[in-house]
């Protein structure tokens, strides 16, 4: 049975990765290098009005952002989707000139030039028909859907194809707003979900109600969005590895209300997964949030969108859930500052899906998975590249950007399988635990200072430092470019030969394992070039497939 469950999940995981394989429709443009225009500012505060009409499929809304000025500028630069008017523009309060391009951008003239540190507080009021998701959550916008009884069931999701989808604002990973409020308005007897925490409901005369939510820690710009359903809530805590209890909130539809226990009880499992080899769940002073989706999931903070119908799998895990759930660590509490570095948040949560495994099915089932992982990568781009990148180039293929490329996933994972082999469990889980929380003071943190951006240098530094290696070559080889390494073996006589072949002859001093007559050796091939060993009678070359090299 053990091998069987360990099998479902890795199928499951394939699965994840398979369902983005073949879209055929390119998303929207987000997340491109910045214009000087955006540079300019930081993002301090969005306050965001909606109201949303099920039945007409349209939204107004008034965004109200806070920022502080970095460099001397009289124009700032927003996003906002083209299907949207924009009726008026102020700030500080005064009507101010503007225009929304066919970009979508909206440009913002301010009388004079606001210096360093200024304040700057646009207000901002549209309306229309949002785009409709072709493909949620993988190519984005809104899903008007009805629940198995009927009931309206409005969803949103945003990552790959921007937050300005939905409301105006600084399109970039690198702006999180420090604190963020929404504040939404859907029909009765629809209940609608945010991020944080919910501060507070308004019945209005016109039968619908406002649900305003607060989130006081940063936030990507794709985690605000909202759900709204006939939603039955189920409360429960879990007391953190910090001995804080924190709540857990589950929105789920009255059609699943006595599915919902179960899947808590799961909940619990991944949390405590998680806080045992990163640390304390970094948003416990809000909430773990998780909340019933048409689409199949998405990792917005605090507000977990599900959509796996309690699929479990033959062990009792969920796969989505344990997937998701795991980007509160990476995406949301380490946050890529750029796409190119999005397998910090891909890459890293693949990996700890299939720890997890581990953890239930020992490391036999957890080196199978990772084998199992092997198949299918398509090296056509690197994981890492160094040039800044729009979000779809990452996660698909050129020259179109219509089908999925999926290495940020199963590749990064590897790449991770691999970094373990090399330096070894002791400095891997440690090298894995600061690149979480660098310090343990920043794991007792609540109020926003335990979040980060990052890139992959900073991961090269940090596993540089656990190990006291020099790895540079190693993320060279697997993450800066995307061909892989053959391991070339040669036998002659008593002796077997190996040596690396490298793209570009890159440098690649990566030992491997060699069974000989059953017993283990680790060949150190330090320049990477031929090396030999006693041969033997019978061998094997690297069993448990430990190092990641072209099949």
């Amino acid at each position: 049975m053990r091998i069987i469950s360990s099998f479902l999940l890795v199928i499951a995981a394939f699965t994840f990765t398979f369902a983005q394989r073949e879209l055929g429709v390119r998303p929207t443009e987000t997340g491109g290098p910045l214009m000087f225009e955006q540079a300019v500012f930081d993002v301090l505060n969005y306050d965001i009005s909606l109201n949303a009409d099920p039945k007409t499929r349209s939204i107004t809304g008034t965004t109200v952002m806070t920022a502080r000025t970095v460099i001397p500028t009289n124009v700032i630069v927003l996003n906002l989707d083209m299907p949207y008017t924009i009726s008026k523009v102020t700030e500080g309060g005064k009507d101010v000139k503007f225009s929304h391009d066919k970009n979508g951008k909206i440009w913002i003239w301010f009388p004079m030039t606001k210096q360093v540190g200024d304040e700057i507080k646009t207000s901002i009021t549209y309306a229309g028909t949002p785009r409709i998701a072709p493909r949620a959550p993988w190519i984005g916008g809104f899903m008007w859907e009805k629940t198995p009884n009927g009931a309206d069931w409005i969803s949103v999701a945003l990552q790959n194809d921007g937050a300005d989808l939905m409301f105006p604002c600084k399109d970039h990973p690198s702006d999180k707003p420090a604190t963020a409020s929404m504040h939404i308005t859907v029909p009765d007897p629809l209940v609608a979900t945010g991020p944080g925490k919910l501060e507070s409901t308004k019945k209005n005369a016109n039968g619908t109600s406002t649900y305003n939510w607060r989130m006081t820690n940063p936030i990507a710009n794709y985690s605000l969005v909202f759900n709204a359903a006939p939603y039955k809530l189920i409360e429960d805590k879990y007391k953190s590895i910090t001995g804080e209890m924190m709540p857990i909130h589950f929105y789920i539809l009255p059609e699943s209300f006595d599915k919902g226990a179960g899947l808590i009880a799961e909940q619990k499992k991944y949390i405590a997964f998680f806080e045992k080899y990163l640390g304390p769940f970094p948003f416990r002073s809000q909430k773990v949030g998780i909340v019933e989706t048409p689409h199949l999931g998405m990792e917005h903070s605090t507000n977990i969108a599900y959509g796996n119908k309690f699929k479990y799998n033959a062990d009792g895990t969920d796969w989505l859930l344990l997937h998701e759930f795991g980007h509160e660590y990476w995406a949301n509490l380490v946050t890529a500052s750029d796409w190119r570095d999005f397998w910090i948040h891909e890459g890293f949560q693949s990996y700890m899906d299939t720890l997890y495994t581990e953890t239930l099915h020992g490391q036999e089932a957890y080196l199978k998975a990772m084998r199992d992982r092997a198949r299918g990568f398509k090296n056509r781009q690197p994981v890492a590249p160094r040039e800044p990148k729009i979000a779809y180039q990452v996660y698909m293929s050129e020259p179109d950007y219509l089908n999925s490329d999926g290495d940020i996933y199963g590749k990064g994972a590897y790449f991770l399988h691999t970094l373990r082999y090399l330096i070894g469990d002791k400095a891997f889980f440690a090298a894995l635990r600061h690149m979480a929380y660098p310090t343990k003071e920043m794991e007792s943190y609540t109020d926003g200072r335990q979040e980060r951006l990052v890139n992959t240098d900073d991961f090269l530094t940090i596993a540089e430092k656990d190990s006291g290696m020099e790895l540079d070559w190693l993320f060279e080889m697997y993450l800066r470019q995307p061909k892989l390494p053959v391991l070339v073996t040669e036998l002659r006589k008593t002796q077997l030969f190996l040596r690396w072949e490298t793209p570009n002859k890159l440098p690649f001093p990566m030992p491997v394992d060699v069974v000989i007559d059953g017993k283990l050796t680790r060949v150190e091939m330090k320049s990477g070039q031929e090396t030999s060993i006693y041969a033997g009678t019978t061998r094997e070359i690297d069993p448990k497939g430990w190092v990641l090299k072209a099949q």
